[in-house]
């Protein structure tokens, strides 16, 4: 662990408290080119041969800890699966890809909004949708985890927890806004629903009604004194934030059947493979509900590391076998 920082008291105990545990080293970098919600690059998953925390420049005190913290019990998760022989990343394969694409594609010639786009936009579409879940699938039950257990054990961070929550949430659920109009509303709606449903646990968890994405998110606050029967009129029937609230409901309440660990409990090894180990039943339960559940498959960090290398080879195939060859 880098001396060279302040970290304050709490932070460094968990630090301390990781090492012991994985029997490693952590370096922590700070740099102006690093995003907002920072960046962990483990052994486990890159074979990189060290484990590096990197946060930006621009985060000071609090808000700096944080960062880490989060990462840390992340790697926490991470390390103490693969130490037994549990950890796995959510990888693809052509079996899984091609029929996911196909689906994608269906989608596209299904709604209203994208069945006449052009085909050349059809062609990139299929894939960078599916390379989109595959990233937020891979981050966000992990993400949201850690962010529970802050909340739980590490009360002297939550201010800065929450500051940093509320500026995510708003960068999460307009990250598609500007390509709107090209998506079909299915995977918007998906997409922003993951988003909304990790939210409204945090704003429950944390008991802060400001998280709650009916309150913080502007599209959203329409909905905020409807009552059913207004919501189900017409007007507000092909919203796509009205279904992004309706499926990220559905969404939050499946992240309530899977997280019945409890986080308040000592920290240990079989702690945090728990808590792997419910990373992995969120993803489960929620692909079930959005009808992915063979759009991915569970493999080692290898394994995903040569499917982004034939990844090119891939959707050239996914795109001969959709459109035909050029």
């Amino acid at each position: 662990m880098n001396q060279e920082f302040n970290l304050s008291p709490v932070l460094r105990e968990i630090l301390e408290f990781t090492e012991s545990t994985l029997q490693t080293e952590i370096q922590l970098v700070r740099r102006t080119d690093v995003p907002p919600h920072g960046m962990l690059i483990d052994d486990y998953t890159y074979g990189t041969g060290k484990h590096m925390i990197a946060f930006s420049s621009s985060q000071l005190g609090m808000l700096k800890d944080y960062t880490i913290c989060r990462h840390c019990l992340e790697l926490l998760a991470k390390g103490c699966a693969a130490r037994n022989n549990e950890y796995r990343v959510i990888s693809f394969t052509p079996e899984s890809a091609l029929p996911a694409c196909k689906q994608i594609y269906l989608d596209i010639l299904k709604d209203e909004a994208t069945r006449n786009i052009d085909v050349w936009r059809k062609k990139q579409l299929v894939f960078l949708l599916y390379m989109l879940f595959h990233e937020a699938f891979s981050e966000l039950p992990l993400t949201l985890l850690a962010n529970l257990i802050i909340a739980r054990k590490y009360p002297v961070i939550r201010n800065a927890q929450v500051y940093f929550l509320l500026k995510e949430s708003m960068r999460d659920m307009h990250d598609l806004v500007p390509v709107k109009e090209f998506l079909p509303q299915r995977y918007f709606v998906l997409h922003n629903g993951m988003y909304y449903g990790r939210d409204m646990l945090l704003a429950f968890v944390l008991s802060e009604y400001k998280l709650n994405p009916v309150i913080n998110i502007p599209e959203l606050q329409r909905f905020k004194n409807l009552d059913m029967k207004e919501m189900m009129s017409h007007r507000w029937s092909k919203s796509p934030w009205y279904h992004t609230k309706m499926v990220g409901d559905a969404l939050s309440n499946i992240l309530k059947l899977s997280i019945t660990m409890d986080l308040q409990q000592d920290l240990s090894e079989q702690y945090f493979r728990d808590v792997f180990a419910v990373n992995r039943d969120i993803l489960a339960r929620w692909w079930v509900m959005m009808g992915m559940q063979d759009w991915f498959v569970w493999e080692s960090p290898a394994h995903l590391k040569e499917a982004l290398t034939t990844q090119p080879a891939l959707e050239a195939q996914v795109k001969s076998e959709i459109f035909g060859s050029d």
